[in-house]
């Protein structure tokens, strides 16, 4: 979008930064976007310089990610400074380490600080004559399990339903170290697990304060008539349910169905049942622009369909993640490894490919919602597990980057 002529700004967890190398290596608290810092290191070799991919593109960047939070601290210690030093308490010992009241009030939390960063730029475009983009990226909701007591007073925590134990989790058809996150959810009291989830709802009210104060921020400066508005997020939360929590490498449609809103000029509510990627979002956005797509873009334009209100929705959707090993500057620490998903209307199938073909999920989604049942080991649906890991696969050739173009065969 910057080749387009807009300003570009991205506030908060851009997460483009590998926070750990930073930290300890770089020796700096600040995120920091220009990739060639990391590049010898990564192995990635030297590239032709383009002042529209600097700093990934964005013009204006303000970090606050997980664990580099240098630009936030200086913040709270000009607005609070008697906050500046407060550390998290451990809530309950017979609850998690991360469950934990935040040491700031909303209005010096770290959610309200990208908030009100993001707000400033959008205000300051008001007379500028120049489109803009604003990436808005909260660090919360997510683990640590936190949350200021002021949105945590929000909640009657007798309310809260319990998490579901659902069943699907069995060991044996789930590879390490992704199945050493297999119950933990199980370990915590009701009343643990309760509070696990009211922290989780008011870090989730604080955000919504955050989008009213973008949301105000827009109208008062007039430009709220002519702004796209996207919501969405990167994954979701166990939160208990099936026994786990924070997000294994275990696809249940709790962590990998998201919010997406998409609100722009002239459009009129409603909802869409259909499966969409996070990767149409791209090309989708292009189109209610109208600007060109640029070469390699791979996701699905419904802005057409947005703007008449067709009918949206693939036949399925593909979902990964990769080993993060070996690692040059850390090791491994979670239940993380490689996971492919396909996921239509009504199947669901999980295959670890550095694993072995013995492990593995599928689930009948039309009769089985709640992914309880795990079929994949089950010789009667066989047939049904070829044929998906055949669509599988042939989703991976999609996926396959189409750049460089082929000019001839040879």
């Amino acid at each position: 979008m910057r080749r387009h002529g807009f300003h570009t700004a991205a506030f908060g967890k851009v997460h483009l930064t590998p926070e750990q190398y930073t930290l300890n290596e770089f020796h700096e608290d600040i995120p920091n976007l220009d990739w060639r810092r990391f590049a010898q290191d990564a192995g990635i070799p030297p590239i032709p310089e383009d002042p529209c991919k600097e700093n990934y593109g964005f013009e204006t960047h303000l970090g606050c990610e997980d664990i580099l939070q240098g630009e936030f601290k200086r913040w709270l210690k000009e607005k609070a400074p008697k906050l500046a030093d407060r550390k998290p308490e451990r809530l309950r010992a017979d609850g998690p380490g991360d469950l934990f009241v935040s040491p700031y009030p909303s209005e010096f939390h770290q959610s309200t600080f990208i908030a009100e960063k993001s707000a400033e730029f959008i205000r300051a475009q008001k007379n500028s004559g120049t489109p803009w983009l604003t990436f808005c990226s909260f660090i919360a909701p997510h683990h640590p399990f936190e949350a200021p007591l002021d949105q945590i007073r929000r909640y009657d925590i007798d309310s809260i339903p319990l998490p579901s134990m659902k069943g699907g989790v069995e060991a044996s058809l789930i590879p390490a170290p992704a199945s050493d996150g297999i119950g933990e959810g199980k370990q915590y009291s009701d009343e643990v697990l309760r509070l696990i989830a009211h922290h989780y709802l008011a870090s989730i009210s604080l955000i919504d304060d955050g989008v009213g104060c973008l949301l105000a921020a827009l109208e008062q400066s007039g430009q709220m008539d002519n702004t796209i508005i996207i919501f969405t997020s990167d994954h979701g939360e166990f939160l208990g349910n099936h026994g786990l929590l924070r997000k294994t490498s275990i696809h249940y449609d709790e962590t990998l169905r998201v919010p997406l809103l998409i609100r722009f000029p002239g459009s009129a509510p409603r909802r869409v049942n259909g499966l969409v990627e996070l990767t149409d979002l791209h090309p989708t956005l292009f189109g209610l622009l109208g600007l060109p797509m640029n070469d390699g873009v791979q996701g699905i334009d419904w802005s057409a369909k947005l703007k008449t209100g067709e009918i949206i929705g693939r036949d399925d959707i593909y979902s990964d993640m990769f080993d993060i090993t070996p690692q040059r500057f850390g090791k491994l620490c979670g239940p993380y490894m490689a996971v492919q998903t396909l996921r239509t209307q009504d199947w669901k199938l999980n295959i670890y490919p550095t694993a072995g073909r013995q492990y593995g999920q599928l689930f009948d989604l039309k009769n089985d919602p709640d992914e309880s049942r795990n079929l994949y080991a089950d010789a009667e649906f066989k047939d049904i597990r070829e044929e998906l890991l055949w669509r599988l696969l042939s989703r991976v050739q999609a996926n396959t980057d189409p750049l460089p173009f082929w000019l001839t065969q040879y």
